[in-house]
């Protein structure tokens, strides 16, 4: 029961990680690194963006923790790299997949929630200056995206 509230506490979580990385350090000091993925449509260098490292920085923790789990036999390590790497696939399905349609499949939803989060997603993008931008998270945003 531990390992279950471990891997599911460990995918809610990340949205917080997610949502302090992309404003402080994404929209701070690795600005350089995240900006091309503000440029309208892709990259002139094709499918990959220097934004795409970020991958890296975020899997990096659940690889150890799987590995470590692996070799110690931790499970609690085994269900808390489970529970970031199902939030890193939710986020790429999400937000690579639906919102930006990086790899083209053709969904869309009906539902107010997943709506909202596109608005969100959306509003984010369309800000001016950096002072502007705001929805920092992808699961949770503010109320007023479900109008």
């Amino acid at each position: 029961m531990i390992n279950i509230i471990l891997f599911l506490l460990a995918y809610f979580v990340m949205e917080g990680v997610a949502y302090l990385t992309h404003k402080h350090v994404m929209h701070g000091f690795l600005w350089k690194i995240h900006r091309d993925h503000h440029i309208r449509g892709k990259t002139p260098k094709g499918f990959f963006q220097k934004n795409d490292l970020f991958f890296l920085i975020f899997a990096t923790p659940a690889i150890i923790l799987i590995l470590a789990g692996f070799l110690t036999g931790a499970s609690w390590m085994l269900a808390t790299g489970a529970g970031i790497t199902l939030y890193g696939f939710t986020y790429f399905a999400i937000h690579d997949v639906v919102i930006h349609n990086r790899i083209p499949v053709n969904i869309h939803f009906s539902n107010s929630y997943m709506t909202a989060l596109v608005k969100a997603h959306q509003a984010h993008h369309n800000s001016k200056t950096p002072a502007d931008f705001m929805s920092f998270g992808l699961l949770l945003f503010p109320m007023k995206y479900f109008k």
